[in-house]
C-alpha cells in the first residue's frame, strides 16, 4: 500500500495490488435438446427460461411428449435457468452461453451423442445425461450390448429406466438425473455424488434389483432409478461412461469442470497485467483461498490443506523463460477429490500482456 500526499492533512490511499479473486458460478445450468420434429421447435434454435411461468406463457398447452415432462419436472423440483436447444444448435449454444454446464437429452435417441462428441472434443467443460432404454432391459441382455451405442466419455452418464408421473406420462431418466442434480448442488455441493436424493412424483416403469444393478456398475455404467419404501424414488447411481480410476465416479468429474471454470474464468482477467511474479503471486492467492473455501466445505479430501490441493506457479516451475517471453502464464493445480495426497492434476494457460 503507497500513502501520497497530495496537500497538508490530505491523503490518497492507492492500492498496490488490485482485487482479484475466483468465484463459484452455478454448476447445474442445463441445455435440454430436442428434436427437428418437436413441436418446440420454432423460428429461435436457442431459448432461455428461467421458471415454469416464463415456459408457460411461451407454451401454455401441455405436450404428450419426452421433452415437455422433462421440463415439467425440472422446474417442479426446483430447477432455474435453463435452455431449450434444437438438436442441430448444441455445440452453437454452448459456444455462446459460457453458464451451460448440463446437456440432457430429454427423450432424444442416440443422434445427440454426434453433437456431444463435438462439444466436448473442443475441450468444453461440460457434462451429458443420457436416456437408457425405454423397453425393460432383460436380465440376460448382455451389458456391453446394451451400452455399445454410448460414447466411451468421462463427461457423460446413462440412467435407466424411464419413468411415469401420476398422469401416466413417461419421463426420461436423464431429466430426472438434472432434477437430483440441481437439487444436491443446491443442498449440497457439486462434489456430493447425486445419489439417495428423492425425486418426487415420479415412479420408476421397470423395477430394478441389487443383482441386476451390479451388473452394469462397471465399464459403461448403467445407473439406476429406483423405490426405496421410505426413501421414496431417487438416483441410484454416480457412475461415468468411463471406468478409469480418477474419472469413474460423476462428481469427481463435475467438480473438476466447476473449479476449471471458475478459475479460467478469473484468469482471463489477467489478460492485460504483466507477466511477471507479482500477478502469479496475486493469481496463486486468489486461486489458494478459492479451493480453501471449497475444502472447507468438504470438496476436497484431506485432512490439511497440504493434504487436499496444491497451486504452482513461477519461472523454471510451470514455465520457460522463452514461455514468459511469449505472456504466457501457466499454473498448475492438483485436487485431491477421493483420496487425500492423490492429487488429479489441472493446468491453466492463460495469455497475458509481454
Amino acid at each position: 500500500m503507497t500513502v501520497i500526499t497530495t496537500y497538508p492533512g490530505v491523503y490518497l490511499r492507492e492500492d498496490a495490488v488490485s482485487s482479484f479473486s475466483v468465484n463459484s458460478a452455478a454448476t447445474a445450468v442445463p441445455l435440454f435438446a430436442y428434436g427437428s420434429q418437436s413441436a418446440f421447435t420454432t423460428n429461435e434454435p436457442i431459448q432461455v427460461f428461467r421458471n415454469w411461468a416464463e415456459f408457460t406463457a411461451v407454451y401454455p398447452t401441455p405436450q404428450e411428449d419426452a421433452f415437455y415432462t422433462s421440463l415439467l419436472l425440472w422446474f417442479m423440483h426446483g430447477g432455474g435457468k435453463c435452455y431449450l436447444v434444437n438438436e442441430g444448435s448444441i455445440a452453437d449454444a454452448v459456444a455462446q452461453y459460457d453458464d451451460i454446464t448440463l446437456i440432457v437429452a430429454a427423450g432424444m435417441d442416440t443422434t445427440i451423442y454426434d453433437a456431444f462428441n463435438m462439444v466436448v472434443s473442443q475441450g468444453y467443460r461440460i457434462f451429458g445425461l443420457f436416456d437408457g432404454p425405454k423397453e425393460r432391459i432383460a436380465g440376460t441382455d448382455n451389458p456391453d450390448e446394451v451400452m455399445k451405442a454410448y460414447p466411451t466419455s468421462p463427461f457423460g452418464a446413462v440412467f435407466y429406466p424411464w419413468c411415469t408421473l401420476a398422469s401416466g406420462e413417461a419421463v426420461p431418466p436423464s431429466a430426472i438425473a438434472a432434477a437430483s442434480i440441481a437439487q444436491t448442488d443446491r443442498t449440497r455441493g457439486v462434489w456430493k455424488a447425486p445419489a439417495n436424493q428423492a425425486v418426487n412424483g415420479v415412479t420408476p416403469m421397470f423395477a430394478v434389483s441389487d443383482d441386476f444393478q451390479g451388473k452394469y456398475n462397471q465399464g459403461k455404467a448403467l445407473n439406476m432409478i429406483r423405490t426405496f419404501s421410505g426413501q421414496g424414488t431417487v438416483v441410484w447411481g454416480a457412475r461415468t461412461l468411463e471406468d478409469s480410476d480418477n474419472w469413474r465416479y460423476i462428481p469427481v468429474r463435475r467438480l473438476f469442470n466447476a473449479v476449471a471454470r471458475d478459475i479460467q474464468k478469473a484468469l482471463n482477467k489477467l489478460v492485460f497485467e504483466p507477466n511477471s511474479q507479482p500477478t502469479w503471486q496475486r493469481a496463486k492467492a486468489a486461486i489458494d483461498s478459492y479451493l480453501h473455501g471449497l475444502w472447507q466445505q468438504g470438496a476436497l479430501a484431506g485432512n490439511t490443506p497440504a493434504e487436499a490441493w496444491f497451486v504452482q506457479v513461477g519461472k523454471d516451475l510451470t514455465m520457460t523463460q522463452e514461455e514468459i517471453n511469449q505472456g504466457k502464464m501457466i499454473i498448475k493445480i492438483g485436487l485431491a477429490a477421493v483420496r487425500p495426497a492423490e492429487f488429479i492434476i489441472l493446468q491453466f494457460s492463460q495469455d497475458i500482456a509481454q
